[in-house]
């Protein structure tokens, strides 16, 4: 499933989404095979890892849309399709956690390691940390930056004023 509200309140996994869409970009104006698109293939697969849960097999599914005289327009696929299906390693869930505590220490900058490892089930602070200092490693050598709580809480805010002018006014009494 593709939460929009979530990546629009968590401005670290806007970035990674964005840099993610023109590494993809980037990789398909190369020749299939060359040295330059496997290099960047391998940086979109590290990057897939930090996103969103995998999506579903359903979910991967693709479909041809037809013209009226029976030839194919276009191919219709999954917005979170991946370019790798399996990675080595840790599974992605673990990686997603990861991601996900270093956006509540960013947010929420009183919260101890110790505490969001407990939160997100994992077996000690220590491996955490560790995780976090790749994570920090690999959006570095991305060139993303790493937001700050200021800009969690203007997320989160531009957010809620958008609900409220979609939201329909007070039926008159």
């Amino acid at each position: 499933m593709f939460d929009l509200p979530y990546i629009l309140t968590h401005p670290l996994m806007a970035s990674i989404y964005k840099r993610h869409a023109e590494l993809v970009d980037l990789a398909k104006g190369l020749a299939a095979g060359s040295e330059d698109r496997k290099a960047i293939e391998r940086r979109i697969s590290i990057l897939e890892q930090y996103r969103l849960p995998k999506p579903l097999p359903e979910e991967q599914k693709t479909a041809t849309i037809m013209s009226a005289s029976g030839g194919i327009i276009c191919e219709e696929s999954s917005l979170r399709r991946r370019l790798k299906a399996v990675h080595r390693g840790r599974p992605e869930e673990f990686r997603i956690k990861v991601r996900a505590a270093l956006e509540q220490k960013i947010a929420h900058p009183e919260r101890t390691w110790p505490e969001l490892a407990e939160r997100f089930v994992f077996t000690n602070y220590k491996d955490l940390e560790r995780q976090v200092r790749l994570l920090k490693k690999v959006l570095r050598d991305e060139g993303i930056a790493i937001p700050t709580a200021a800009d969690y809480r203007s997320a989160q805010d531009a957010f809620d004023q958008c609900l409220e002018k979609l939201r329909p006014a007070a039926p008159p009494e």
